[in-house]
């Protein structure tokens, strides 16, 4: 349940949260600590821990069914936004 940035540029951030005392996680999307740094987008409402794995496999679905040819996970987000993995994360609750 600690927050250093690491999760803030991160392609794939996972921030602890405390809620009355049950941890959930913060989910950011499109973070870079390369040349062209750029912070993560939170993906939405945070997430209870026994649903992270799920919402895990929905955001690498949404990545491998939406990328162009080789493309890496931070340029399709970089491309196509956040919206795509929210609907796909969100929509399947």
């Amino acid at each position: 349940m600690n927050g250093c940035a690491h999760h803030t540029v991160g392609h794939i951030g996972i921030l602890g949260v405390d809620k009355k005392g049950e941890e959930w996680y913060q989910i950011t999307l499109g973070g870079s600590s390369s040349n062209e740094a750029s912070l993560g987008e939170r993906l939405g409402p945070s997430v209870a821990k026994a649903e992270v794995p799920g919402v895990m496999e929905r955001i690498f679905l949404t990545y491998r069914d939406l990328r162009e040819d080789e493309e890496s996970f931070l340029d399709t987000v970089r491309r196509i936004g956040i919206q795509p993995f929210q609907e796909r994360v969100y929509d399947s609750h």
